[in-house]
């Protein structure tokens, strides 16, 4: 019975050596990657834990470290520079640096479109109804760079825009004692936090500058150039591992919100599920419904960079296969 016993534990012990040993080799398998959001951690960000707390990423075969910028052009020099292996960065920040020199590539759409528009107490269903209106606006908006672009394309004079210069700090004040009847604003960020401050007392209404006209991405994750060409298949994982991230945070914001904050204790649950919410609108938009979460056709990739060239005042504008690389082509 005792040499019965013996060999037991012995089987035990080598069983459980072994499955020791197979972690092991599997946490040593795992490619070690950093990844860069745009800025301090948002709801926006949210599928990104998702991805590390459901093991999404680890199953692509991923290690994944992610951390905050402070902004979308710190993202793309950490990324060309090589001081990070993937990043999330602004569809025209990307444009504007491939066309400088810039050697990165986006490779996913994370936000299908810009989540930049007005934020006001009464409707504005038109850029038309604009006029007459006083918009808040710091001098280097990039909404002075929109609108007039917005008014062409509807052949209304940008001219009759009437800008409130003033600094972010003060939008809401302004807005709310009457000193400006719209401010510039992000779905994701200034609305709810412009929702929270007036409580109650007020509707906040959106009016989302893609719906006027201006058709640019949003957010793209991005890699180097050498990267991509000598690596695809890293990108391919990452895209495929987010994908399901978002797919599974869309489907449940509120355990979303939930684990962005275990992750991140600092922020508040109601204001990141809300953010979440919100970005969701910028997610799953007609374009994404016909084509599928993640991706982009050379129009529209050409058409975010027309817009962006326009805006940005780019002598020579970069074309689309500088600007994305496609990771379903192979698929």
């Amino acid at each position: 019975m005792k040499r019965k016993a013996c060999i037991a534990l012995r089987t035990f012990t080598a069983a459980a050596v072994m499955s020791v040993a197979a972690v092991q080799a599997t946490a040593q398998e795992l490619q070690t990657i950093d990844f860069l959001t745009n800025y301090a951690f948002h709801g926006r960000h949210s599928p990104f834990f998702v991805g590390v707390e459901k093991g999404f990423y680890q199953d692509a075969g991923f290690d994944i470290n992610i951390a905050p910028a402070t902004g979308s052009g710190f993202v793309v020099t950490a990324v060309d520079a090589g001081q990070a292996d993937f990043g999330m960065a602004d569809a025209g920040t990307v444009v504007q640096a491939v066309g400088k020199g810039a050697q990165v590539k986006g490779f996913m759409v994370f936000m299908d479109t810009t989540t930049s528009g007005l934020a006001s107490l009464k409707p504005y269903e038109n850029p038309e109804d604009l006029i007459g209106a006083k918009i808040a606006a710091s001098q280097t908006d990039s909404a002075r760079v929109i609108l007039p672009i917005i008014y062409e394309q509807h052949d209304l004079d940008a001219s009759q825009l009437q800008w409130e210069t003033a600094d972010p700090s003060v939008y809401i004040a302004l807005l709310s004692n009457g000193q400006a009847d719209l401010m510039t604003a992000s779905l994701d960020g200034d609305v709810p936090m412009l929702e929270r401050t007036l409580g109650k007392r007020d509707e906040v209404h959106f009016a989302s500058f893609s719906d006027w006209g201006y058709d640019v991405f949003g957010y793209l994750l991005i890699a180097r150039n050498d990267s991509l060409s000598e690596d695809p298949e890293s990108a391919e994982r990452f895209a495929e591992a987010t994908r399901k991230a978002v797919e599974y945070a869309i489907g449940n914001p509120e355990e979303t919100a939930e684990i962005m904050v275990k992750h991140n204790p600092t922020l508040n649950y109601d204001t990141t599920l809300t953010q979440w919410q919100q970005s969701i609108k910028a997610i799953r938009t007609p374009f994404v419904e016909e084509h599928g979460y993640g991706s982009a056709t050379e129009a529209r990739v050409q058409r975010t960079i027309d817009l962006m060239a326009e805006a940005m005042n780019l002598e020579t504008p970069p074309s689309p296969d500088q600007v994305y690389h496609d990771t379903t082509a192979n698929d």
